[in-house]
């Protein structure tokens, strides 16, 4: 078996430095079928990751060691491949591994590569978002696979306002781990309005469509994490065929304010003006007129005034080391 480790070059030093040591103290016989690529431009981990794949095919591993926006890079590049990934979580958010590993793995990730020679490999599921223009035409720039989560509204400006925030302090491990809640504490601030036409097929075929929707934020989840710790759907599964899918309608200031850290430790299930579907496929339509839907897939943006998603069940390998 090879293991190859695709490193995402901005992570902190300290990361970094920690993974090559953690490597280096492998036992001869895991360090000699090692290699380790450091990316060095957009989307160098997915090429990465199709070469490595297309050389070794099963007879391979392919690490993504960064946060979830190399998560997502790989995942796009193994879809349907025979080569299982796994994720040393090494990046900012993380999110798609805390719904991977338990606690103490998830906060101590150099302990994965203790168990390397024991990897358990599972199918899991991926979803598509396909995102369309005003007058009906496919965006192939903003349409792919997903393995976590996407959502649209409120989530995504806090997300954009959270880069921003990262960009601007590169250095702070404090702002770094804190930026979304501080971004989404500023956006509920300023206010925000969307409106939406929305189908939604659930896991039982039958179809939902709803009229002129106000709301504030939708998530399609896979996983249960995203945001740094914020949990749209805390009983979602990886690989049961289904996503999750919440939708937050409008709610005042006053009203998110008391209700944020509800949501962000899952613990808004059941409240009133939180939607949950079992759902397989779907498609949401913007109403705003001057605006389409801003949205992000594990953390990477993408725009459309329609969107439609789909599950795809069992469609990666992936490659778990929690025993």
């Amino acid at each position: 078996m090879q293991y190859i480790f695709i490193v995402n070059s901005n992570i902190h030093k300290k990361r970094k430095k920690a993974l090559e040591k953690a490597i280096a103290a492998l036992p001869a016989d895991l360090r000699n079928h090692s290699k380790v690529f450091y990316t060095d431009h957009s989307n160098h981990a997915e090429e990465l990751a199709v070469t490595n794949s297309e050389k070794y095919g099963s007879e391979c591993i392919i690490f993504a060691c960064g946060g979830d926006g190399t998560v997502h890079e790989i995942a796009n590049a193994l879809a349907f491949r025979n080569s299982p990934m796994a994720v040393i979580p090494l990046g900012t958010g993380n999110d798609f591994a805390r719904t991977l590993y338990p606690k103490d793995l998830y906060k101590n990730p150099m302990q994965i590569l203790k168990r390397l020679a024991n990897p358990m490999i599972h199918s899991i599921d991926l979803f598509r978002i396909d995102s369309y223009d005003y007058m009906g035409n496919h965006l192939p720039a903003w349409s792919r696979y997903s393995l976590n989560v996407a959502s649209m509204g409120l989530d995504t400006q806090v997300q954009s306002k959270a880069k921003r925030i990262v960009a601007k302090h590169p250095k702070s491990m404090f702002i770094r781990n804190n930026a979304y809640s501080i971004a989404a504490v500023s956006c509920l601030k300023s206010g925000w309005r969307f409106k939406m036409d929305c189908k939604i097929e659930l896991e039982t075929g039958e179809m939902i469509e709803m009229k002129d929707v106000d709301y504030s934020l939708v998530s399609i989840c896979n996983g249960r994490y995203y945001g740094s710790g914020f949990c749209p759907a805390p009983q979602a599964s990886i690989d049961d065929g289904v996503l999750d899918v919440c939708i937050v309608e409008k709610k005042s200031r006053l009203k998110a304010f008391s209700q944020l850290m509800k949501y962000k430790k899952g613990k808004h299930v059941g409240l009133k003006g939180f939607s949950f579907y079992r759902s397989t496929s779907g498609i949401f339509t913007s109403l705003n007129s001057n605006m389409q839907m801003e949205g992000n897939y594990d953390g990477e943006d993408f725009y459309g005034h329609k969107v439609r998603y789909e599950i795809i069940p069992q469609a990666i390998q992936m490659a778990f080391f929690t025993e």
